[in-house]
């Protein structure tokens, strides 16, 4: 079977030769955030929905480039980014630069579109531009002496076709000074970029989609651009005889990065960590067939996309859509197929980094101790301690981590009904934070209203106090969390007095240590719900340290198996931004959750999905056992 790779995989290796792996821009939380939207505003902008696309922009438009380009600003702005903005701004609180040049970056998308439209259906031309944004490419790479075949997969930011019998030049947006006298081609890949990141990372990447669409086509006369508009608009085109050398070195890292060379085991220290290995049981390949004849009953023509992956939860199947064939109907028939193929539970069905893709639960679902994955965490700093918390392993059974640190993550909510595994996911991530740290870097503040989640932790050292463990029928939660938003203030002041912005670089700079206080509280829905006094004062307690205690170090992490409207909506909607989604009762529940389905077709025990910025993550969450808990959780 082939080795299974995407053109993000090969990107982030380069990334990481180039030496940008933690400090280039595009690594920003909230510069990540406004690229997605940004591809996301494009890509509607070029496709076929007509209440997004350019069309109904300049259906009325007089015949002037200028008004032409102010009218698709104004139509992206109403219909996409203005509300994108809106849904979003709790992760861009305190982001104004970077969403000023964000909107400037956008303007200057809308140019060139509008001089690319302009150019094509001037009058005097018979130029009909086609464009396929984000489009899915494929394409099965075998080398001589490479001991198997890799399959790369991506999607191109735009793919840009001139028919072949245009009969004057194309347009200037896609001409090059320095080509007159060549034959124009008939495609352009491009790729758009916001912000400066990594010319070496972002040159190769559109060089991948170039060979890619050159084989999968026949046609390796395209050409190739590169966009970036933010700060400055900067546009590079390449014809193919410019590229083929740096091609020739991007197949080798293929090759490599696939463990496929000569010499090179597939699981030695070559191996990706993010690459799973494909699984070649023959059951699951008979599943596999199974699920693409369901569907074909059914009228919808899919085909597998590459081999199945068996993590310790699910086995996942990633499939390619027919032509006319959408995601929404094939997510339909899910209680057909759970019928059909005789699964205990509906197959969830879903896009993961860019595949649409079937998990079906394993008939002899795996264990992943807390024990399994202790190896994994971080290293403690005794001087500053770890913001990393446990999220779960993927599929290859890598353990991934969240930071509090940083923005999207400053602030957790968990939802999931009853035996999801949402108090052991959080006494979980608990053991994690006291292993990586120690009462000098870390401190707790746990809220229990059923007296029942934290009672290991009574004679904890790492409590910020005495009544640090709060019943709120001895205590009032309200006042504790006005404490801490005391806390916040005063530690705020020491941030002003040493002119730092945060408690990390308080440590750095002024060799100031605080302890990072991490304030849990097991059931959201219990504690607001004893009178409405009381829940209008931890609202606003809420609302104050949401909006501002990342930087001081704080940070909440808020749990309820009544994930609905009525618990969610509002406070804790606008001030936690990360998401963990264990298995909830019904779809809607999950929606406002996550802002879309799926957490309604977990399989519970810990079968989760994490939400920050972009598509949900599905993870499986570590058991910690009683005897583990009661040791980790004991030790001072």
């Amino acid at each position: 079977m082939p080795v299974l790779l995407s053109v993000s995989q090969i990107r982030k290796a380069i990334l990481h030769l180039a030496g940008y792996s933690n400090s280039s821009n595009d690594q920003t939380p909230s510069n990540r955030l406004l690229g997605r939207i940004f591809h996301e505003s494009f890509a509607r902008l070029l496709g076929s929905d007509d209440h997004f696309n350019w069309k109904p922009a300049l259906i009325e438009a007089a015949p002037d480039e200028q008004e032409w380009r102010q009218r698709l600003i104004h139509h992206l702005y109403e219909r996409q980014i203005g509300p994108a903005i809106q849904r979003e701004q709790v992760h861009l609180r305190n982001t104004t630069p970077s969403v000023m040049a964000f909107w400037t970056a956008a303007q200057g998308l809308c140019e060139w579109i509008a001089s690319l439209l302009w150019e094509a259906r001037s009058p005097g031309t018979d130029i009909d531009l086609v464009f396929s944004p984000e489009q899915e490419v494929s394409i099965s790479f075998f080398e001589p002496g490479w001991t198997d075949s890799v399959l790369l997969s991506g999607i191109a930011d735009l793919v840009l076709k001139i028919p072949k019998n245009a009969s004057l030049n194309p347009p200037r947006a896609t001409q090059d000074p320095n080509l007159r006298d060549q034959n124009h081609p008939h495609w352009c890949v491009v790729e758009f970029k916001l912000g400066l990141a990594c010319p070496e990372a972002d040159l190769a990447q559109v060089c991948l989609y170039h060979q890619m669409l050159s084989e999968q086509t026949g046609d390796s006369s395209g050409a190739m651009a590169y966009l970036r508009f933010s700060p400055d608009k900067t546009e590079r085109i390449f014809m193919p005889d410019e590229i083929q050398n740096a091609q020739k070195h991007l197949k080798n890292l293929i090759g490599r990065l696939a463990s496929v060379l000569p010499g090179v085991s597939g699981s030695g220290a070559h191996q990706p960590q993010n690459i799973p290995v494909p699984e070649n049981n023959p059951s699951v390949l008979s599943q596999a067939e199974q699920l693409v004849s369901i569907f074909s009953e059914y009228g919808k023509e899919i085909s597998l996309d590459g081999s199945p992956i068996t993590g310790p939860t699910f086995i996942r199947f990633f499939i390619r859509l027919g032509k006319g064939v959408k995601l929404t109907t094939v997510q339909g028939i899910g209680k057909e197929i759970q019928h059909r193929m005789e699964l205990a539970a509906p197959p969830y069905i879903h896009i993961s980094e860019g595949h649409v893709v079937v998990d079906i639960q394993r008939p002899d679902r795996q264990v992943i101790g807390f024990s399994d994955i202790r190896n994994q965490l971080p290293k403690p700093d005794i001087s500053f301690g770890c913001s990393q918390i446990i999220l779960g392993v993927d599929l290859s059974n890598t353990l991934r981590m969240a930071d509090l640190a940083e923005p999207e993550n400053a602030h957790i909510l968990i939802g999931g009904t009853t035996g999801s595994g949402k108090s052991e996911w959080m006494r979980t991530a608990i053991a994690g934070l006291l292993l990586t740290n120690t009462p000098d870097t870390l401190r707790l503040v746990l809220i229990d209203p059923k007296r029942n989640a934290f009672n290991d932790l009574r004679e904890s050292a790492f409590l910020l106090n005495p009544f640090a463990l709060v019943y709120p029928d001895e205590q009032p939660a309200e006042r504790v969390l006005s404490q801490l938003a005391d806390e916040m203030e005063r530690r705020y002041k020491k941030l002003q007095e040493a002119g730092a912005d945060t408690v990390d670089r308080l440590g750095h700079q002024a060799r100031i240590s605080l302890p990072r206080i991490v304030c849990i509280c097991d059931e959201y829905f219990d504690l607001i719900n004893r009178d409405k006094e009381s829940r209008k004062k931890i609202e606003a307690q809420i609302f104050r340290l949401g909006a501002k205690a990342r930087s001081a170090g704080i940070h909440l992490m808020i749990a309820t198996q009544h994930p609905n409207r009525q618990t969610i909506k509002g406070t804790l909607d606008v001030n936690l931004p990360a998401r963990v989604g264990l298995k909830v009762s019904k779809s809607i529940d999950a929606a406002v959750l996550l802002n879309q389905k799926g957490a309604e077709n977990l399989l519970g025990n810990g079968d989760l999905l994490f939400k920050n910025i972009g598509e949900p993550l599905r993870l499986q969450s570590p058991l910690l056992s009683i005897e583990e808990r009661r040791l980790i959780f004991a030790a001072k």
